[in-house]
């Protein structure tokens, strides 16, 4: 009696944790806060595109900028850097886009003149682009986009402040006019901002009227999924330089 009853506790915490250990395999990218910034070929790895949401985030240490050195002859070297050090992040993954499967839960690292990504309840979902070189992630540097999440429950990415340039050119046929009530979320931005960055060029992304500036279009997620579904992202370009409303 008493063997059997412990050959039975066994066997439960086997089977509980099949899914977890099944979820750690799916997910070889979710183990460690990384501590350096891995090597990462150009025409190599595997690309993969995913709507996540941060948990965490930091620099990297040791990437700090250079002090000034003394020379020998009396002179004094001076390394400015423009950006702050690296960062690495971990992720939820809320939609699989395209490319390679990286799991539910991953750390990548990436770099930014912005500096670190912002975490917390309030900040939205990302569309991230991510490069693998088989044992860690990179977010490849400003590949990402904030993600609104319309009344039915899909993912869009707001056109606001012009196009999204990384994404491929043919994106801009998916975009589509905003609605009233589409959103729960206030999309509004300012007419203060919308005067100083976008007005002069993007006019054509906006609605605009005496007392509101509300973006014209977005593209959903899922038009994004289709249209990739058959295509590997190698062969996406992700590298347009223009996009347009379509007409």
């Amino acid at each position: 009696m008493h063997r059997a009853f412990i050959r039975l506790i066994l066997m439960t915490v086997i089977l509980s944790a099949g899914p977890w250990q099944a979820a750690q395999a799916a997910s070889p990218f979710a183990r460690e806060v990384p501590t350096t910034y891995p090597r990462f070929e150009e025409a190599a790895g595997s690309l993969s595109l995913v709507v996540a949401e941060l948990v965490a985030t930091d620099y990297l240490k040791g990437y700090d900028c250079p002090k000034s050195q003394a020379r020998a002859d009396g002179s004094t070297t001076v390394v400015i850097c423009m950006d702050p050090p690296p960062t690495w992040f971990k992720a939820h993954v809320l939609q699989h886009v395209a490319g390679a499967d990286i799991g539910g839960e991953f750390y990548a690292v990436t770099g930014s003149h912005y500096g670190a990504m912002k975490v917390g309840a309030a900040e939205p979902a990302r569309l991230m682009l991510l490069r693998s070189n088989g044992s860690a992630l990179e977010m490849l540097r400003y590949r990402s986009w904030p993600v609104a999440t319309s009344r039915d429950g899909q993912y869009h990415l707001i056109v606001q402040g012009g196009p999204i340039h990384w994404l491929p050119c043919w994106s801009a046929s998916l975009m589509r006019e905003i609605e009233d009530g589409d959103f729960a979320a206030d999309l509004a931005i300012t007419r203060e901002e919308y005067d100083s960055r976008w007005a002069e060029r993007h006019a054509s992304f906006y609605r605009v009227s005496a007392d509101s500036v509300r973006p014209r279009y977005a593209i959903p997620v899922a038009g994004l999924q289709q249209r990739l579904k058959n295509l590997p992202l190698a062969a996406a370009d992700f590298s347009c330089t223009k996009q347009t409303p379509a007409s």
